[in-house]
């Protein structure tokens, strides 16, 4: 003990101060920015960080853990406000934007503000007393136990679609199909790739979850014409009211965030997973089931307890034997190796000082960030207060430049439209995306460890593992309890027609149990028995789309030779041809009612009138694309920004210049951000080079 208290010593070091205090300002202006991230920032720092701090291990240490330990906290900012979610504030966005819709924004940041700090905290209390511990378990998981996890992740998922439960299997397994798009990670073999070079590294994950979440809600919303939410409190005191409730929580933040700390000290198991798991698990241990998924308090409380507290989690694999736990973690192992400090049992003899400093910062910098949070939000609220074409003006082009960043080429641009394409589909038709984007994330952990555990311990040997054989057990028994526990809460399922149709979330009651009452904006259609008759809609003919890509899957995959390359792809698409084949028969045969699919529907409706303003938006896309073909993709998206802004809004007079100001956060970010700052190669004005014939 005496030597912990002496590792204390930093905390009188002004410099330690200065260094997390920066980076926690530094997380208050890119947590609101969408699609800029900590770890891109973090990477960036590393050789200003060596060159100015390289006889000071602890500062240096210290600033990338903060950036990599503490920006889940503001994150859900952009998810709860603008829709716009990132990889791990998926449930928040699912939960939180239909509460921002009915003006809770500020209460349900307050409420998230509080059970983040409690997650952080759980998780450095956490780092530092199970660090010595962790080896006996760790190294049980292997290869099997990984990939029961990802397969056990996507599995719940579906089941949590209620009201669709084939649907929501049938998203999660394309999900998986989806990832194997690309070079097969075992054998190096391409699979589906159409001969294109951009293709072979598979599907990028950031243009991907942009297009298939963020980019259908952008269009959406803007097709609505209104702010995000109706009128409502938007203050500080807002927040600090969500706050107490959210500290009122404490005892369900401390069980969700010590499962997010199990669930990040797992090698493999990345945020998203753990994102809808800890939903999952708080549903599963939840008294009212009927309110989730359709603007449940708790239901967000749920998560980001866990999504805190992961980053302890995270940490202790990456300090304990060198694994990182997550991206963020991979950014502080470089720093470590590159100021010679190894990872492992000399950490706690050598390097103390620096441990024990990177558990403080966790605990720290999540309070400070906290009470950042609630200061400035209830003022940066207001802006769901704002028309949604005006924010929709800086929020497509940003959605594009994030998407842009992935590997700086058109294909990233391509990737965007294909994916919000077809999640908007699926949103327009009522087919869940979560298990998708979920299924697409955990596919190359499912393939790799499945195939690695197949070939090492054999089908058999695989499934007779202790841990396997309990995972196996939990999973069915919680397949079977959350299906009687979903089929019990559909009940309420019928307001989700009205609140689709009116472009606004109605109140109910439920919720999650004692919190703010829930709504639903994910109405979709039940069937019910009825005359077999052949329907020739979108919504009937959805499915044979599906079938045909799972089919060229089958036709491409079963021309490989080896076993490796076509294991995943080949069964899952054996798989998903009868499901489809029954999920199309059932919507042929049987007659529709409203539910719910734990998704937000199309707010404007799914009429004429509202595919004609999705033509008009579309339109506008299109135009700042070839735009940018022409006279590239910096100037199309500051022209686009200064454009819609003027053509959408409303407004008469003076207040018609706030139209520019769209413009000018789109022109800041591009040439003061990504030009000046971080030296972005811009993509070739092809339309222009082949004009030119150059």
């Amino acid at each position: 003990m005496a030597e912990y208290i002496a590792a204390l010593g930093f905390l009188g070091d002004p410099l330690y101060w200065t260094m997390l205090i920066l980076a926690v300002v530094l997380l208050g202006t890119i947590g609101l920015i969408p699609g800029l991230g900590s770890t891109t920032i973090a990477a960036i720092a590393i050789p200003f960080l060596l060159f100015n701090f390289g006889d000071n291990p602890t500062a240096g240490i210290i600033f990338l853990a903060a950036l990599g330990g503490l920006n889940n906290t503001l994150d859900s900012v952009p998810a709860v406000l603008l829709g716009y979610p990132g990889a791990a504030t998926q449930v928040t966005f699912l939960e939180g934007h239909q509460l921002a819709m009915r003006g809770r924004a500020a209460y349900t940041l307050g409420a998230i503000y509080s059970v983040s700090a409690i997650g952080g905290v759980v998780g450095a209390v956490a780092l530092l007393a199970m660090i010595p511990f962790m080896r006996p378990i760790l190294v049980r998981f292997s290869f099997p136990e990984i990939a029961a996890m990802a397969m056990f992740g996507v599995l719940m998922v579906s089941v949590l679609s209620r009201g669709a439960m084939i649907k929501g299997v049938i998203s999660g397994l394309l999900g998986v199909l989806a990832s194997t798009i690309g070079t097969d990670g075992i054998q190096g073999l391409p699979r589906l790739t159409f001969e294109q070079i951009y293709l072979l590294d598979g599907l990028p994950l950031i243009p991907t979850l942009i297009g298939f979440f963020a980019l259908p809600e952008l269009i959406d919303l803007t097709m609505t014409g209104r702010p995000v939410s109706a009128p409502g409190t938007v203050n500080t005191r807002e927040v600090l009211s969500g706050a107490r409730y959210g500290a009122g929580k404490w005892r369900v933040a401390i069980r969700q965030s010590m499962f997010g700390v199990f669930m990040g000290a797992i090698p493999g198991i990345g945020s998203a997973v753990i994102d809808w798991l800890s939903y999952a698990f708080g549903i599963a241990l939840s008294k009212d089931k009927t309110g989730f998924g359709k603007g449940s308090l708790d239901g967000v409380l749920f998560a980001e307890s866990a999504q805190n507290s992961k980053e302890g989690g995270q940490a202790i694999p990456t300090l304990a034997f060198g694994i990182p736990g997550g991206s963020s973690w991979a950014i502080v192992l470089v720093g470590l190796l590159f100021y010679g400090i190894a990872p492992g049992l000399g950490m706690l003899d050598q390097h103390l000082d620096v441990m024990v400093a990177i558990v403080v910062t966790l605990a720290l910098g999540n309070l400070l960030i906290t009470m950042l949070g609630m200061v400035a939000t209830g003022q940066i609220a207001k802006v769901t207060l704002v028309p949604y074409p005006l924010l929709a003006a800086a929020l497509f082009p940003l959605v594009f430049i994030a998407a842009f960043q992935s590997t700086t080429a058109w294909g990233d641009i391509l990737v965007l439209i294909g994916a919000g394409m077809l999640g908007l589909a699926m949103k327009w038709l009522g087919w869940p995306r979560p298990p998708f984007i979920l299924g697409f994330i955990l596919g190359p952990i499912i393939e790799k460890n499945l195939w690695t555990a197949v070939g090492v311990f054999g089908p058999v040997g695989m499934l007779t593992r202790p841990i396997s054989i309990i995972l196996l057990i939990f999973a069915i028994l919680s397949v079977i309890y959350l299906t009687k526990a979903m089929a019990r809460g559909t009940a309420v399922g019928q307001i989700a027609s009205a609140a689709a149709q009116q472009g606004g979330v109605p109140p109910v009651q439920g919720g999650s149990g004692d919190g703010p009452a829930a709504t639903t904006a994910s109405g979709w259609g039940r069937k019910l028995l009825g005359r077999p008759r052949a329907r020739w809609t979108w919504d009937s003919l959805f499915p044979f789309a599906m079938l045909a890509v799972v089919i060229a899957f089958l036709v491409d995959v079963s021309g490989l030779n080896t076993g490796a390359a076509k294991f995943l792809p080949l069964y899952l698409s054996a798989a998903l041809i009868p499901l489809i084949l029954y999920e199309t028969f059932r919507m042929n045969v049987y007659r529709s009612e409203q539910v719910d699919i734990m998704d937000l529907g199309m707010r404007t409706g799914t009429d004429r009138v509202a595919f004609r303003a999705f033509l008009g938006i579309s339109a506008w896309l299109a135009a700042m694309v070839i735009g940018g073909a022409i006279v590239g993709l910096q100037y199309a998206t500051v022209a686009f920004a200064v454009l819609f802004g003027f053509a959408t809004l409303q407004w008469r007079g003076r207040k018609r210049l706030w139209a520019l100001v769209p413009g000018v956060l789109v022109a800041a970010v591009v040439f003061g951000v990504l030009d000046a700052i971080m030296h972005v190669i811009w993509p070739d004005r092809v339309i222009l080079d082949w004009l030119l014939g150059r």
